[in-house]
């Protein structure tokens, strides 16, 4: 009796496993069905899917290589637990780790959906993602304060009936190679700005949260002694750069002998030096007359932006000093052009020589190169780290060369 029980309960659970079985297959051809009509409809309203990235192919061999979409992370609370810290910290009501694949968006953890909203949303078309356009934002957080009038999503916006959120932000979700992976977002239904802070604390979860992956899924990973020894290089999300140069530099030098030159060139350089390691900055090097540091690097300090400040405005005063010594015995004074800008790099070595890499680089030249002796210029995106802690003066559409008219600004 209790044997014939055992096999009716097994045959049982078979039939409702199998039936089980077939909704699942029901439920996922009506959620293509209902993607498929939805894309045809984004098209209709002048839709068009985000332009592939240069190192597309690259990109999803990383994530091939990490396993990131395979793996389920929604069962696991290190992970879980993240986007109702985003909703909170960014007073948000829903939040979302979305993983962009070779032709569909992964959702791998979320918080504040129903349960309709997650189970179709776990996996949706690429071309009508909104964190496919951060992608291509260069590095930087994306943020869309009202889809429904924004040219990139207000197409996907209309074609879902206006049942999509209003406001988005996600910052990138960056291998630790320097590829974006996807986006850690929040959303709102109703359209809103969102403050510097908040956004910035968005992408301090997303680099935790790729951090926290890698460390966990790298015994998994197999990498070959080749590809082991080549890797030498780390993304950090946000870190300050400064440039100092020699104003007028070509001329002095040709008014001063060539040995004085370089031991003048050294003191000036060792005095930098010392300002750099007393306000824990490094130093990356020096190219002729210029020189170049970071802040955020290795420490990634919230504050860094401060900090390089606070360290070139000691730089303006050493430069002084050292103009007062010089005048007092009859010899030309040098000055300096100093600016500083806040973005992603790609660190690592160049040889034995340790660099970092980037578009946020090439700006931090352009606010030196285009700003006032005497004085440290900064961009915009350093301005929004440093909280009033100075006296700011606004230079508006300053030429950046290859960067067009921005505005900029003056600490003191």
């Amino acid at each position: 009796m209790f044997k014939y029980n055992i096999i009716r309960f097994y045959f049982s659970y078979l039939k409702i496993t199998q039936q089980i079985y077939r909704w699942e297959i029901i439920l996922n051809f009506i959620k293509e069905l209902i993607w498929k009509k939805m894309e045809k409809r984004a098209e209709s309203f002048g839709h068009r899917p985000v332009p592939l990235p240069i190192n597309e192919k690259s990109r999803i061999n990383e994530l091939k290589k990490i396993n990131l979409v395979e793996k389920e992370l929604e069962k696991d609370f290190r992970f879980s637990s993240l986007p109702k810290l985003a909703a909170y910290l960014t007073e948000c009501p829903q939040a979302a780790i979305n993983i962009i694949g070779e032709n569909k968006q992964y959702c791998k953890a979320s918080y504040g959906q129903n349960s309709a909203l997650t189970y179709i949303s776990k996996e949706i078309p690429r071309g009508l993602s909104t964190c496919q356009h951060v992608i291509n934002n260069d590095f930087k957080p994306l943020v869309i304060e009202d889809l429904s009038k924004d040219n990139r999503t207000k197409a996907t916006f209309l074609a879902a009936g206006k049942a999509l959120p209003k406001f988005y932000a996600g910052a990138p979700i960056v291998s630790s190679n320097g590829y974006i992976l996807g986006s850690f977002c929040v959303f709102d239904d109703k359209p809103k700005k969102i403050d510097n802070n908040k956004l910035d604390g968005l992408r301090i979860l997303a680099d935790q949260f790729i951090q926290l992956f890698e460390s966990f899924n790298y015994d998994n990973v197999k990498i070959d002694k080749k590809e082991k020894n080549s890797i030498k290089t780390k993304y950090y999300s946000s870190v300050s750069i400064i440039f100092i140069d020699f104003v007028q530099f070509t001329k002095l030098s040709n008014e001063i002998e060539p040995g004085e030159l370089i031991e003048l060139l050294n003191n000036y350089f060792n005095g930098f030096d010392k300002v750099m390691k007393r306000f824990n900055v490094k130093k990356i090097k020096t190219i002729g007359d210029s020189y170049m540091a970071v802040s955020g690097i290795p420490n990634q300090n919230s504050n860094h932006a401060q900090i390089a400040c606070q360290a070139c405005l000691e730089i303006i005063k050493f430069v002084k000093g050292m103009k007062y010594q010089l005048e007092s015995i009859g010899k030309k004074s040098w000055d300096v052009r100093i600016g500083i800008n806040t973005g992603p790099v790609i660190s690592g070595f160049n040889g034995d020589n340790f660099d970092i890499w980037g578009d946020s680089v090439n700006v931090a030249s352009r606010m030196e190169s285009s700003g006032i002796p005497s004085k440290v210029q900064i961009s915009e995106s350093t301005k929004k780290f440093l909280n009033n802690c100075f006296k700011i003066k606004k230079r508006e559409n300053v030429q950046l060369k290859d960067k067009g008219l921005q505005n900029t600004f003056i600490i003191s």
